[in-house]
């Protein structure tokens, strides 16, 4: 009885192995036998925090130079020339700044699949200098997690209702700048942010470490 029930298992999972190869080989969408660990590239995060951080340095430099010449206007009316000049000088520098920044960022987003731009991996210093900048942070967990606490100003798209959701992605602006987290150890941002992009966002971020790592930071949440 023992040996005939152990026959009978061993012929059930031979018969699932063989389903399963089946399927993967029919099907685009593979079932893994063996869990494969993702790979994340943050290259092109470092290259973009590079960048923010050479916009913020030049930016205060500007605007410390404006501030100059604003608390000295009544002093140096009679040298009106000068003062437009320095105001000129000022304006330019944020005028440049701002426009290499800008393509700098444009040329790493158009780093594009055949069919969608490529979400770009990305680390907590890097989501903080975003979220400085006032872009808009996507929590992609269920509802109850995001009301237990989430990133300030964090919008919740959950990624297991997402069908629900289309509607309110669908409102947002495509060509804006979106980041997509979710918790340490969780790939629904992963799985959020390539959705977003097959619908045409193509300015996305996720940021891995989550709302974990940013609760562990005490920056700012809700």
């Amino acid at each position: 009885m023992q040996t005939r029930t152990i026959t009978e298992i061993v012929i059930i999972l031979v018969i699932v192995v063989i389903v399963g190869v089946l399927y993967n080989l029919s099907s685009p969408t593979r079932l893994p036998f063996i869990a494969e660990e993702r790979q994340f590239n943050f290259s092109q995060s470092d290259s973009l925090l590079k960048a923010l951080q050479k916009q913020d340095s030049i930016e205060h430099a500007a605007d410390s130079i404006k501030n100059l010449s604003i608390r000295r206007e009544d002093s140096l009316r009679k040298n009106q020339i000068k003062l437009d000049s320095i105001r000129r000088v000022s304006d330019s520098l944020k005028t440049i700044t701002k426009k290499r920044t800008e393509d700098s960022l444009k040329a790493l987003n158009n780093t594009a699949s055949q069919d969608f731009t490529k979400p770009i991996d990305i680390r907590l210093d890097f989501a903080k200098a975003l979220f400085d900048k006032h872009y808009q942070f996507i929590d992609a967990r269920d509802e109850s997690d995001y009301k237990a606490g989430t990133i300030q100003g964090a919008m919740n798209i959950p990624y297991h209702k997402l069908d629900q959701f289309k509607d309110k992605l669908n409102a947002l602006p495509k060509e804006k700048v979106y980041v997509v987290f979710c918790s340490a150890s969780c790939d629904v941002s992963i799985d959020l942010a390539y959705a977003m992009a097959k619908m045409g966002f193509n300015k996305l971020y996720i940021f891995h470490g989550g709302w974990d790592e940013w609760k562990n930071a005490g920056y700012p949440a809700n």
